[in-house]
């Protein structure tokens, strides 16, 4: 595959509400050479995470009025080994809940990153996790 070519067989998962972040994460991704599905409904999330290609999720912890780490447990019956980063601009509390949750429901693969963070941060959650998919 060339660099920049965006492969449909690695897809990142995202569940998000703000979409000038969506936009941020999907140029990081699509740089990468990853395809992007984003939403901010969790039933919708949650009906791709069986689809073929999905290598990695990102998950805000707050979508609106609603609880985005609502859906670990859902991921983790469907795919507990899906890399899984859950981002937060409520700071460390917030991602330490995301933790305990993600261990509790047997996620075996969670990330957390607080808002605002680096690109190369994401660059470094992406590469592992499409790296962990290929092998």
């Amino acid at each position: 595959m060339m660099p920049g070519a965006i492969n449909p067989a690695q897809t990142v998962l995202i569940l998000d509400d703000n979409p000038a972040f969506v936009r941020a994460i999907t140029l990081a991704a699509e740089a990468s050479g990853l395809a992007v599905i984003a939403t901010e409904e969790m039933d919708e999330f949650a009906s791709f995470l069986d689809r073929p290609g999905i290598a990695a999720a990102i998950v805000d912890c707050l979508l609106g009025d609603h609880s985005g780490l609502a859906i670990l447990g859902t991921i983790a019956a469907h795919r507990a080994d899906l890399p899984t980063l859950v981002v937060s601009g409520y700071g460390e509390t917030m991602l330490a809940q995301a933790e305990q949750i993600g261990r509790r429901h047997g996620l075996q693969r969670l990330s957390t990153l607080p808002k605002p963070f680096s690109m190369a941060d994401l660059r470094r959650f992406l590469v592992g996790a499409t790296a962990a998919q290929a092998a």
